[in-house]
């Protein structure tokens, strides 16, 4: 499985391209499937479980790359957190200066959206619910 900390402290403090972002969410995905293992549902579980762990701590820590990065993960896998979950992150990335990040949150939003009601979620488990809110 992958660490906590998606990227090194100079990728935080400097202004991303898309296809730097677009790498690491490639890389990230790779890493989850790999620690998911071969049984279908048990694989899905672990996906999800490791999405939730991440965006916990993307969240607990108020990294907004780290909170987009986890959104782009969970857009490319077609799973979405709960809606409540997604419009807190929203809302934290849209502040950012970062046009890729900003670009990346309107990219999930429109992939969970065209997903409709089928879309599937996944279940938040936030790390301290005290640090979430």
């Amino acid at each position: 499985m992958i660490s906590s900390s998606f990227v090194t402290t100079s990728a935080n403090r400097r202004q991303l391209a898309p296809k730097e972002v677009l790498h690491f969410i490639r890389a990230i995905v790779e890493d989850i499937q790999k620690g998911a293992g071969r049984d279908q549902r048990q694989g899905e579980i672990a996906v999800e479980r490791q999405l939730s762990h991440l965006l916990s701590h993307a969240l607990a820590t108020r990294s907004l790359l780290d909170i987009a990065l986890v959104l782009g993960c969970a857009a490319e896998l077609m799973i979405f957190p709960e809606q409540e979950v997604l419009e807190q992150c929203t809302a934290a990335v849209q502040k950012s200066d970062q046009p890729a990040l900003r670009g990346l949150v309107w990219a999930v939003r429109h992939r969970c959206i065209r997903g409709g009601k089928e879309a599937r979620r996944f279940t938040f488990a936030p790390m301290d619910e005290g640090v979430v809110r």
